[in-house]
This record gives C-alpha cells, structure tokens and sequence, in this order.
C-alpha cells in the first residue's frame, strides 16, 4: 500500500473516480489514497485542512491581505499560538503564488511547533517532510514517529500511513494486527484507499482495500485483536510529549 502525503506542497489529480480531495506522493506513479477532513468541527479548506474564520489572519487571507496574514500569524506563533503556527506551515509548505515563497525550512519549524502544541494535520505534515527529506535530512524513524502521533491523534490520514508502515516494518517495527487496528480506524474515519489492482497496475472498482488484503493473511484470532484494539481506541488530546 501507498502512503498519502497531504501537504500540500504537491498535489495531483490521481483518478476520477476518487471524490473529495485528491492528494499525491513522490513516492511512486501508484494512486494514493483519498482524505476525508480532520476530526474536527471547524471549517476546513478544499484540502480538508481546519480553518478558524474568526482568526484575524485568516480574515486577512479570505480578503487577499496575504503580507498582513503572514505577519500576524508570524508574530502570534511567535507568542506560542499553535494555529498561527500551523498556518504558517501550510502556506509555506504550500507556497502559493502571491502570498509567500515555499520555504520547507520554515515549513518545518512551524509545523514542528504546532504538532508539539497537538495539532495532528501538524505532526502529519512533519512526518511526511522527514520521509521526503523537505527542509530536513530524510529520516524513515522520525517520519514513523510522527506519522504514528497524528494516527494516535485521530487523523485519518496519519492512521493510513502509520497502518503501511507498520505492516512492512518501514522506519517501525513490524506489527501487522497494529496495522490492522489503524487501518479500521482509518477507514471509520472515511480513508479507505483508491482501489488499486497491484498486479495489472490499474484502478479497479472492485480491488480489495487494504484492510481485506491485510485480513487475508492474519488468523482470526489476529483479526479479532486489531478490530478489538480499534474499538477501544481513544483519541489523544493535549500538548506531545516527547521532549
């Protein structure tokens, strides 16, 4: 299975059959997989990403103010605002044509800084620039370690890579009724993964998802864990603690 990378900085059509966001991965020419939004009751924008509307930066951003967004959400982050900080890493992630230059660097520092105060679209976006190597050195473990803390934090997305990585042992240690667990709970949060036939290379309505291929190699014993552990998964909230 592929890994989906929301970020933002690169986004490609992958299929039309997929709806809602599309996302894609420098990894492979192998459609990705489709996000639902965050878990979250905030508005999101077209990438499923939360939005504040009352923010006083993202007023500046809907009325084409961009130079006084970036300076009022550079400023709050400079307080320790975690949304001004996530902001600005998805604009300069993003690097959109008018409001900043793409600067993974800063991207990094910022999304860091969100993700460490429990923004999990934060701590997605740091594990996929530590897979990639934006604006950092390319670190498989740490990529792993934040991919899991977005998927401990309820994003789907962060669910869905976390659940490929474990099944492969890539950057974590190997654990396929853990991949099974966060597979469920990325398909209960509407991520289930474009349907994709690996042999003949093609999207195929009726290509088995991965928790069916997953499934078809664990015991039932082994089922019943990972749809236990799914079930009695609680979503963490709160500052990461991992310095």
């Amino acid at each position: 299975m592929q890994k989906v990378l929301v970020g933002l900085g690169v986004v490609v059509l992958v299929a039309a059959i997929v709806v809602g966001i599309y996302v894609g991965s420098g990894r492979s020419e192998q459609p990705q997989t489709v996000a639902s939004a965050p878990p979250t009751d905030s508005p999101t924008d077209s990438f499923g990403r939360s939005i504040d509307r009352k923010d006083p930066g993202e007023i500046h951003f809907r009325q084409g103010r961009y130079p006084e967004a970036i300076a009022y959400w550079t400023e709050k982050a400079a307080q320790g605002d975690a949304y001004a900080a996530y902001r600005l890493g998805v604009e300069y992630m993003d690097g959109k044509p008018g409001v900043v230059q793409r600067d993974y660097v800063k991207a990094m520092k910022y999304h860091r800084q969100a993700g460490l105060a429990g923004i999990a679209l934060s701590m997605f976006d740091v594990g996929s620039m530590f897979e990639y190597g934006q604006g950092v050195a390319k670190d498989i473990v740490e990529s792993a370690a934040w991919y899991g803390h977005s998927a401990r934090y309820g994003l789907a997305q962060g669910q869905y890579n976390f659940a490929t990585m474990l099944e492969t042992g890539e950057g974590v240690a190997k654990d396929e009724v853990e991949a099974l667990k966060f597979f469920v709970l990325a398909a209960r949060g509407g991520f289930t993964g474009v349907p994709y036939d690996n042999e003949k290379l093609l999207i195929d309505r009726d290509a088995p998802t991965p928790v069916a291929l997953l499934e078809r190699r664990l015991s039932r014993e082994q089922i019943a864990e990972g749809r236990q552990r799914a079930d009695s998964f609680k979503v963490s909230t709160g500052p990461l603690n991992i310095e």
